[in-house]
């Protein structure tokens, strides 16, 4: 399950909505969101751990928080990313935005010169790998 997972948001990463607009990215997202319910948000950070996007899935919450502009550059599931240049997925954690228990799958996003560009990161449902 968790491999699925990890290769379905490998393949989201490499969408050409991806490295641009980040409202683009974002609208993306969420559809995405509405199409596969393993997943209860996206982010994208920048190259430097720095958050781009809104959390994407949060936006019918009132209360909820924009993390945007926070950066995240020391969390694992960040540096694993940049200094691997390869996938990671965490172990279980309680989301700071849900506070549900969750697993992260982040990815990088390459930019055409082959450089990370982005981080994708991947919120998935702890029911989900039930």
């Amino acid at each position: 399950m968790h491999k699925a997972i990890q290769t379905s948001v490998e393949q989201l990463a490499s969408e050409a909505a991806m490295l641009g607009d980040v409202g683009t990215a974002e609208r993306f997202m969420g559809d995405i969101l509405r199409r596969d319910q393993r997943f209860e948000l996206f982010y994208m950070v920048d190259r430097n751990g720095t958050q781009i996007s809104e959390n994407v899935g949060m936006e019918s919450d009132p209360k909820a928080l924009s993390y945007k502009g926070r950066n995240w550059a020391q969390r694992p599931w960040f540096r694993e990313v940049a200094e691997q240049m390869a996938s990671y997925i965490t172990p279980v954690y309680r989301s700071s935005a849900t506070d549900a228990f969750c697993v992260t799958v982040s990815v990088p996003i390459f930019a055409a010169n082959g450089q990370l560009h982005r981080v994708l990161a991947a919120d998935v449902r702890l029911s989900a790998l039930m």
